[in-house]
Formats: structure tokens, sequence, C-alpha cells
């Protein structure tokens, strides 16, 4: 995936990756980092908090920071789920998905 990442993918894209089965207990009170990368300009950090939420962090070096939560705490750890995160520094917006369902948006204030 990194070398297909450079300055424009900051500004937009979409990351899709799969939870296997027993990966992640959901209900833990354990924080997981999920997912990181780092365009040029810029970084996305997807994580399972201690709060029992999806977190997405987009960075936009010298611009912000925006984020995006979900709860997953009802999430079954013992079947595979799909986590999707879409973002637009044009449109503005980002957007998290969880087994093909929008769970949550922000507002890029950037």
């Amino acid at each position: 995936m990194g070398n297909n990442l450079n300055q424009s993918s900051i500004l937009e894209g979409t990351i899709e990756f799969w939870i296997s089965e027993n990966k992640v207990d959901f209900q833990s009170n354990e924080a997981i980092q999920l997912l990181q990368v780092n365009p040029l300009g810029g970084s996305i950090l997807i994580i399972k908090d201690v709060d029992r939420k999806i977190k997405v962090f987009h960075v936009y070096i010298g611009k912000g920071r925006t984020d995006v939560e979900c709860d997953v705490s009802t999430l079954d750890k013992s079947k595979k789920h799909m986590i999707a995160f879409t973002w637009s520094v044009g449109n503005k917006e980002l957007k998290l998905y969880i087994d093909g369902e929008l769970k949550s948006t922000a507002t890029i204030t950037y």
C-alpha cells in the first residue's frame, strides 16, 4: 500500500480492510492500532481505543487534524468485520463504514 501513497493521497482516498475472527476483542478496554499510513503531507491512524470505539485520525500537516469515531462494543469478535474509511479534503468530509454501513461522518475544517 505504501507505494501508492503520495502527497495527493492525504487529500482524498479510501482505505478498506478486514478484521479477522477473534483478532480484536471489541468489548475490551485494550487499545489496538489497526492501521497507520503516512502519505506525504500527513498521516492516517485507525485504532480500537480503550473506550470501545474505532477512531480514525486524519492529519494534514500544517493544516490540522480531523477525527471520526464509532462505538464498536456490540461487534461480535467471533465474526469477520470490514472497516472502510473515506476522506476528501475538497468535499470537507470523512466517513467511517463498518460492515458496509455508514457509521460516522465528520466535517473537515481545514
